[in-house]
């Protein structure tokens, strides 16, 4: 089977909406090259659960693991099937899910995320003339503001952009911090985000208020759905 046929099995496990965005890109959409996929099927040959291991930038020693599942055997089985014994994996996963994976996979670092999406009508811009733009090779966008030293004093980028969606990131140096330098580079980002017409997506700790605040003055909506992200390993 190839793996846009493998692709297609799985797309009933999946919705567009931002619940399974990460999910949906990693699975559908990540380099296939770069992408494992373990998927198991019922008696009919219907997909009630895979996992997809995917290579990425964001962590080079870690692959990252998203999975879905209705049938909790079968979640097991892939999850055996695709993570090796002894390697640690990031992952992501619905909160639904904690505890099928607990049973299988030791958790570090565990955490429940909100999922905060922007529209164009909500949004409500902060314009910067410090605000650098750049753009990696595979099509990442990164927009950074620098310190007197050059350091990057803000930065914001994409963790990945699918046909649909952008998930954004934002770091600010810790001693430049309530500045509204975070608040900067979120903005344009936001910005080129929706020029490409893709839906800026931004998943935030529950216990990360300024964050979540950030995010709520430029007019991003919570979206009332909620990921669990972290790293695991077989147990």
């Amino acid at each position: 089977m190839t793996v846009s046929q493998t692709r297609t099995q799985i797309t009933a496990l999946l919705t567009s909406q931002p619940a399974d965005a990460l999910a949906a890109y990693f699975a559908l959409e990540h380099d296939a090259r770069r992408t494992r996929l373990v998927v198991k099927t019922d008696g009919r040959g219907r997909a009630v659960a895979f996992v997809a291991v995917c290579q990425t930038g964001i962590d080079l020693f870690r692959p990252l693991a998203v999975m879905r599942g209705d049938d909790t055997g079968a979640l097991h089985a892939a999850l055996h099937e695709s993570l090796a014994p002894g390697r640690q994996y990031l992952f992501s996963a619905p909160v639904t899910l904690r505890n099928d994976i607990d049973q299988v996979a030791y958790l570090y670092g565990e955490l429940t995320n909100r999922i905060y999406t922007l529209a164009r009508g909500d949004f409500k811009p902060i314009v910067n003339i410090l605000v650098q733009t750049t753009r990696s090779p595979e099509g990442l966008l990164r927009v950074g503001i620098r310190a007197r030293d050059e350091s990057w004093a803000a930065e914001a980028g994409t963790t990945w952009i699918s046909s649909r969606y952008g998930e954004i990131y934002v770091r600010v140096a810790e001693n430049l911090r309530n500045r509204g330098l975070g608040k900067s580079v979120v903005s344009a980002l936001s910005s080129q985000l929706l020029d490409m017409n893709r839906i800026p997506l931004y998943s935030v700790a529950e216990d990360n208020i300024p964050s979540q605040r950030l995010a709520q003055r430029l007019g991003y909506r919570d979206t009332g759905a909620w990921e669990l992200s972290g790293a695991m390993s077989l147990r």
